[in-house]
């Protein structure tokens, strides 16, 4: 089952990468929210400063966000298989 970045814990993932990691790895390993459509929201200093800061608990810190995508929309249009 996927941890997703808000539910980890810093010594999770320091656990994760003993030697560090770019944020890259770390998003790959622990993604930004299914609610969230912020780009590259576990990015650093370039993420969303409340992920990163570990303000987000769940949905419902994010529901007044401008990123937040609603519980049962779809963010993407679906792709044309050719």
């Amino acid at each position: 089952m996927i941890k997703y970045f808000h539910e980890a814990t810093r010594k999770e993932i320091d656990a994760t990468f003993p030697n560090g990691a770019t944020w890259a790895e770390v998003a790959e390993k622990y993604p930004q929210p299914i609610w969230c459509k912020y780009p590259k929201a576990v990015r650093g200093m370039m993420g969303c400063w409340s992920l990163m800061c570990g303000y987000v608990t769940g949905r419902n810190y994010c529901k007044n966000c401008d990123c937040y995508i609603k519980e049962n929309a779809n963010p993407l249009p679906p792709s044309k298989e050719e």
